[in-house]
C-alpha cells in the first residue's frame, strides 16, 4: 500500500508541473516592424481605361517612390482613381490628399486624385518606425505614338536659288542630296542632315534625269533623258556604263534590276546581266514609271531576300497603287490595297504595340506616304506591320500633318542620331502658322547620353504641278524621345 501511495504523489506532482511546462513553450508574439509597400495597383475601371489593373507600378523602397514607368495614355482621367495596396502587416496606412487625410486601411474603397502625386505614411504595429512614400501616376502630356513632325518646323534643302529639281540618295554611309538650283546641278554631302553640307558644283557630260537614281553597295547609278546609265562612287564623277535602259527598280544582291524597251514591250533585265539570262517581259498591270524606291528585306518566314516597290504607271499609262514583290526569280503581285499613285515614298521604320497588360512592344513597320494621282498631290499615309500581307490607311496619329502639303517624289532618308530639340535653330517655323505650344512637356533624353534615335528626313518633293519644293522635314514617333523606362 505504502508503495502504491508512492506512486500516486508521483503522478499527482508531474500533472501539476505540465501546465507550467506549456506556459514556458509559448512564443512570445512581437509586434511587426515593417513599414514596407508589397505591392501597389489601381482598380480597374472601364469607364477610366481598358485594363486599368495591368499598369505596373515600380516600388523604389529606398527612395519611397511609387510610380508608372510607362505612362497612361494622354487624356487619361485620373482624378478619382481607386488603388490596391498591399503591406507588411502594418498599423495603418495614411493617405494625405488635398482634402484630408485617413487610413487606407479603413477606408480601402475611397478614390483618389492623382493630379498630382500623393503622400503616403505607413506606420508599424510596434510604433516604432514610420516611412514616407509618394505615388505618382504618370499621364503622357502628349499622343506618344503620334508621328511628329517638329510643330510646323522645316529646314531647305542644302545650298541657295531657286529649287527646280531633286532627289537624295543614302549611300557608302553619306547622304548626297542632288539639286538642280537656278539652271545649276549641285551635290550636298553629309553624314546627317544636322551636320552642316559639304556642297560641290558639278558638270555632268549628260543631261540627267535625278528621279532614277538608285544605288548598289559599291556605287550609285543614274540614266540620261535619253536612256544611258552611268555610274559614279563620289556622286561628282561619272561614267557611262554602256547599258541603256528605260527604268532602274533597284538594288537587289548587288544586281541592279531594270527595265528595257524594245519595239513597245517592256521587259524585265538586270545590270550586270548574269550569263545565260534572258529579259522577260513584264506583266501588262507591272509599273514601267513612277513606282516607290525598292525595299529589300528579309523575310521571317522565307529563306530568300524579298524585293518590293509601291504604285506607279503601267505601259498603258494607268495608275497602279499595287505592291509588287521579287524573291529572285519571279515578280508577282502581293497587296493591292493602297490607292493608285506614283512617286510614293516607301521606307521602313517602327512603332509600338500596347498589349491588354501594358507591355510596349517594338514592330518593324512599312511605310507608304504621299504621291500623286490624277489630280491631287497626296499626303495620306499607309503601314504594313507583316512585312507587307496586309496594309491599312494609318490612324490619325500617322498621318501627315495639315500643314505639310502633299508631294510626290520625295526623298525619305532614316537616320538614326542624338535626340532633337524642338528649338533647334537650323529649324525654321513656317512663317503663315504659329508654332504650337506643349510639345516639350514629355521629358527628352539629356544630351549627356547622346541617344540615338531614328529620325523621318523628307527631302523636297513635287507639287501635282511639277512644283519641287524647297524643304526637309523631320519626323519621329514621339514616343522615341522619352526617357528610357527605368
Amino acid at each position: 500500500m505504502t508503495r502504491y501511495f508512492k506512486y500516486i504523489c508521483l503522478l499527482l506532482a508531474a500533472v501539476c508541473i505540465l501546465p507550467s511546462c506549456k506556459d514556458d513553450d509559448k512564443e512570445e508574439i512581437i509586434a511587426s516592424d515593417s513599414v514596407r509597400i508589397t505591392s501597389f495597383s489601381l482598380a480597374a475601371d472601364t469607364t477610366i481605361l481598358d485594363n486599368l489593373e495591368n499598369v505596373f507600378f515600380t516600388i523604389d523602397l529606398e527612395k519611397g517612390l511609387i510610380y508608372n514607368a510607362d505612362s497612361l495614355p494622354k487624356g487619361t482621367k485620373v482624378t478619382k482613381l481607386k488603388i490596391e495596396l498591399k503591406t507588411d502587416d502594418a498599423a495603418y496606412v495614411n493617405i494625405k490628399t488635398v482634402d484630408s487625410t485617413y487610413n487606407y486601411l479603413t477606408y480601402s474603397k475611397n478614390a483618389i486624385d492623382f493630379t498630382n502625386p500623393v503622400d503616403v505614411e505607413v506606420g508599424s504595429k510596434s510604433g516604432l518606425y514610420k516611412k514616407k512614400y509618394k505615388i505618382t501616376v504618370n499621364v503622357h502630356q502628349i499622343e506618344s505614338d503620334r508621328l511628329f513632325w517638329g510643330g510646323m518646323q522645316y529646314s531647305y534643302l542644302p545650298g541657295k536659288g531657286a529649287i527646280t529639281k531633286q532627289h537624295t540618295v543614302h549611300f557608302n554611309g553619306l547622304i548626297y542630296c542632288f539639286m538642280l538650283r537656278n539652271g545649276e546641278y549641285t551635290l550636298a554631302t553629309a553624314a546627317t542632315p544636322s551636320e552642316e553640307w559639304n556642297i560641290t558644283t558639278i558638270s555632268f557630260p549628260f543631261t540627267p534625269d535625278l528621279l532614277t537614281m538608285r544605288c548598289t553597295d559599291t556605287a550609285m547609278y543614274m540614266l540620261d533623258t535619253e536612256g544611258n546609265m552611268h555610274s559614279s562612287v563620289d556622286g561628282i564623277t561619272w561614267e557611262n556604263t554602256g547599258a541603256a535602259y528605260a527604268a532602274i527598280i533597284g538594288n537587289f544582291g548587288g544586281t541592279l534590276l531594270t527595265l528595257t524597251q524594245d519595239g513597245g514591250t517592256y521587259y524585265h533585265d538586270k545590270y550586270p546581266r548574269p550569263e545565260g539570262f534572258t529579259p522577260q517581259p513584264v506583266a501588262s498591270d507591272f509599273p514601267v514609271s513612277g513606282f516607290s524606291e525598292m525595299l529589300t528585306y528579309n523575310s521571317p518566314w522565307l529563306t530568300a531576300p524579298q524585293g518590293m516597290i509601291v504604285g506607279g504607271r503601267t505601259a498603258s499609262g494607268e495608275l497602279t497603287g499595287a505592291m509588287w514583290g521579287y524573291d529572285g526569280t519571279t515578280w508577282a503581285i502581293l497587296n493591292n490595297s493602297i490607292t493608285q499613285r506614283e512617286g510614293a515614298a516607301f521606307f521602313q521604320y517602327v512603332t509600338f504595340f500596347v498589349d491588354d497588360n501594358w507591355v510596349t512592344s517594338e514592330k518593324i513597320t512599312w511605310f507608304v506616304i504621299g504621291g500623286l494621282n490624277e489630280t491631287t498631290a497626296l499626303s495620306d499615309v499607309w503601314t504594313s506591320n507583316n512585312y507587307g500581307v496586309t496594309w491599312q490607311r494609318a490612324g490619325s496619329e500617322l498621318q501627315i500633318p495639315g500643314y505639310i502639303l502633299g508631294r510626290g517624289y520625295a526623298s525619305v532618308i532614316v537616320c538614326d542620331e542624338p535626340i532633337k530639340s524642338s528649338d533647334d535653330p537650323t529649324w525654321r517655323p513656317l512663317d503663315t502658322y504659329p508654332i504650337p505650344q506643349g510639345y516639350r512637356s514629355e521629358p527628352m533624353y539629356s544630351k549627356v547620353e547622346e541617344r540615338l534615335v531614328p529620325y523621318i528626313y523628307m527631302f523636297g518633293g513635287e507639287g501635282i504641278s511639277g512644283t519641287t519644293y524647297d524643304q526637309v522635314w523631320r519626323g519621329i514617333i514621339n514616343r522615341l524621345r522619352f526617357e528610357p523606362i527605368p
